[in-house]
């Protein structure tokens, strides 16, 4: 896909002791970092890319650094 064609990306995560997890959505496809307020404990991370026209990428799990 050209990056002209994404529309943004939803990050997703929770620590991994909770059930549901809290959403971001960054609405811009040329973004290419997020930086998180101080998070204390053990989280999970997931991202989904989405296109201009709003279809979605599955989840896929991801470890920040």
């Amino acid at each position: 896909m050209d990056i002209t064609e994404i529309g943004g990306y939803e990050l997703r995560y929770k620590l991994k002791s909770e059930s549901e997890f809290k959403t971001i959505r960054i609405a811009d496809g040329f973004t290419d970092a997020y930086y998180f307020n101080y998070l204390k404990g053990d989280y999970e991370f997931q991202i989904a890319t989405y296109d201009t026209e709003g279809l979605y990428s599955n989840f896929v799990s991801i470890n920040p650094s």
